[in-house]
């Protein structure tokens, strides 16, 4: 199963985009992982992030901009139009 965050935000970066322009766009990364970078800025809580570490039945997150018309249909189709973020199974 997959759980779907509308932002105002393509999705995950590096750093902050507004303020670090050369951040770059992560498309796809695993929980584990991400925590790990311990990234000073995150379009989700950190406690989401441990939730889906610890989920049954998520297996993804995707995060996409609420904003750009189609988003929300491709992600509802299995596409990923912002950031997968995945638990390994």
């Amino acid at each position: 199963m997959r759980c779907i965050l509308v932002k105002d935000e393509r999705g995950l970066f590096t750093a902050d985009p507004k303020k670090h322009p050369g951040a770059e766009f992560i498309a796809e990364i695993e929980v584990g992982d991400l925590q790990r970078m311990d990234l000073e800025d995150l379009p989700v809580e950190r406690a989401m992030l441990n939730a889906l570490a610890n989920a049954d039945s998520v297996r993804e997150v995707v995060v996409v901009n609420g904003l750009e018309p189609g988003n929300l249909t491709r992600a509802l189709a299995g596409e990923n139009p912002g950031t997968r973020i995945y638990r390994r199974t």
